[in-house]
């Protein structure tokens, strides 16, 4: 076979191929929604037409659509996914209904869709049925458009009653497709509203990416603690060309600063000097933030030269501070003897609790100004009486404290119940200076039944303070002095030896008178 009968027979070939394949007609898809999103629920309808040749006729007519993401197959026909026509007579047509379910996590691009044909052609020659099978599968492309979808995150910020504060925003497209000339629009309520800027431009936003800006918001000083509501308003353009407005509200924490203080403090006595006990502390707690201070605790941490008063736990709790309010916390301390004189502060620990339910801790302090005092005490020595006999004791009074002490005086207090008098009981000693040392006398009549052992007298002394300070105040404190009594024995035991031997000489004069009488 030489070429050109080679290239007449390809030519026919390629023409009979061409007829048979041609003689059934399948048009472009049709779509409704003719622009297709996630999510949609799509109507496919494929309209399939009999160009055979005169005298043929099309039977067992198959159109099968193979649905992969991101469509998928609802029932619509008997069989999903495939619709049968028994019969088209040349130039009959039938149109093929499918129905697609586009995924919601689609993403914009066109999207593959194979559509399957199987049929067979009839022809009668010469009373003979001739049958030929043709199948063959055309390609789709269907465009999906994604859709943009917003979130806006204020990301905690809190917002501080009466302040301007710059907060960072976050607008996040959380959508499928890319939102185009991104604007956003902030609004405002009747506590909270924007400064300067309220409409901001943020240009194209991409599926699954976020941009921050700072916007500036003013809450009023009567707004109160709790979660409030701005109004924003985001417009853009859809890839489908679509223009899109939505409302959005952005959330945002209003929580009130806590400024706790103390306010006033009221002393009882007001005056307070060393060796007092059960000083009362009246101290005045005030909020003075905007925020809620909840179950307040305090605890006054006492140190030297302060202590708890006995019985006493200065451990208050004073409940709910809201703004503005002021509570009174009473606490109870006594002064060690031997404190010096000048400013001390006394910690106060604080704890509460805000509307958050978030604990916090903080220390405060009160300051104590200590007055200078004399503190005067007696030297030990130890004092030895004679029972049946006045005695006079030197007492020796010394200054241990941080005030001269003017017009010092002791004084004895008489016990009952103590075998002693006291011809002399008071003895002025003058004017101490700190850390001096002064005498006093004292005379004490032992009575001579007197058991001999030891006895605690009661020493009162009196003191003025210093007046060049202009402290006028008496002072009084009570002190005890030992004193060991001796002699009683020996005062006893001589006259009662003396009786027993005039007794006993009596006796033996009687008897040997009475002796001699006899014998005569």
């Amino acid at each position: 076979m030489n070429n050109i009968s080679k290239i007449i027979l390809s030519i026919s070939c390629l023409l009979l191929l061409f007829l048979n394949v041609n003689a059934l007609e399948i048009n472009e898809p049709q779509f409704n929604p003719n622009i297709i999103h996630p999510g949609d629920d799509v109507d496919v309808w494929i309209k399939l037409t009999n160009n055979e040749r005169s005298g043929e006729s099309i039977e067992n007519l198959r159109v099968t659509v193979n649905s992969k993401y991101p469509f998928e197959l609802k029932q619509v026909n008997p069989k999903k996914g495939v619709y049968e026509i028994s019969h088209l007579n040349e130039g009959e047509s039938d149109t093929a209904y499918f129905k697609l379910h586009i995924s919601n996590d689609a993403s914009t691009r066109d999207y593959r869709l194979d559509v399957t044909v199987s049929y067979d052609i009839v022809e009668y020659r010469g009373g003979k049925k001739e049958v030929i099978s043709r199948e063959y599968t055309k390609i789709y492309y269907v465009p999906v458009y994604g859709l943009a979808n917003f979130e806006i995150n204020s990301n905690g910020v809190t917002i501080t009653p009466s302040r301007t504060e710059e907060v960072k925003l976050s607008v996040s497209n959380r959508g499928t497709g890319t939102a185009k000339q991104t604007t956003l629009t902030i609004g405002s309520n009747n506590m909270i509203n924007p400064i300067d800027t309220t409409k901001y431009y943020l240009g194209s936003i991409d599926s699954g990416s976020t941009t921050s800006f700072n916007v500036k918001l003013h809450a009023s000083q009567n707004t109160k603690e709790g979660s409030y509501l701005i109004p924003a308003t985001l417009n853009w353009i859809d890839e489908d060309g679509t223009e899109k407005s939505e409302n959005i509200n952005i959330g945002f924490v209003v929580r009130g600063d806590i400024n706790l203080g103390i306010s006033n403090v009221i002393t009882e006595p007001r005056e307070i000097k060393a060796q007092d006990t059960y000083v009362r502390i009246d101290v005045d707690f005030t909020n003075n933030g905007h925020g809620e201070a909840r179950n307040i605790q305090i605890d006054m941490l006492n140190e030297y030269p302060f202590r708890d008063s006995w019985s006493n736990a200065n451990f208050k709790n004073i409940g709910t501070l809201t703004s503005g309010d002021v509570k009174t916390g009473t606490f109870y301390i006594d002064v060690d003897k031997d404190a010096k004189s000048g400013t001390y502060k006394i910690p106060l620990k604080i704890t509460y609790l805000d509307i958050f339910n978030n604990e916090h801790v903080e220390i405060h302090h009160v300051n104590i100004f200590l007055k200078p005092k004399a503190v005067l005490e007696i030297v030990p020595e130890v004092y030895v009486l004679k029972a049946g006999r006045e005695n006079k004791i030197l007492l020796k009074v010394q200054n241990n404290g941080t005030q001269k002490a003017e017009s010092v005086k002791i004084t004895a207090i008489k016990n009952t119940a103590q075998p002693f008098d006291y011809p002399q009981k008071t003895d002025s000693i003058g004017t101490l200076g700190i850390n001096e040392t002064g005498q006093g006398i004292l005379v004490i009549d032992v009575d001579k039944k007197a058991v001999n052992k030891d006895y605690f007298i009661n020493i009162e002394i009196r003191s003025v303070g210093d007046s060049e300070q202009g402290d006028n105040n008496v002072y009084l404190s009570q002190k005890t002095v030992k004193v060991k009594v001796e002699g009683r024995n020996k005062s006893i035991t001589i006259p009662a030896a003396l009786i027993v031997l005039i007794i006993g000489f009596g006796g033996y004069y009687v008897y040997n008178k009475r002796k001699k009488g006899r014998s005569d």
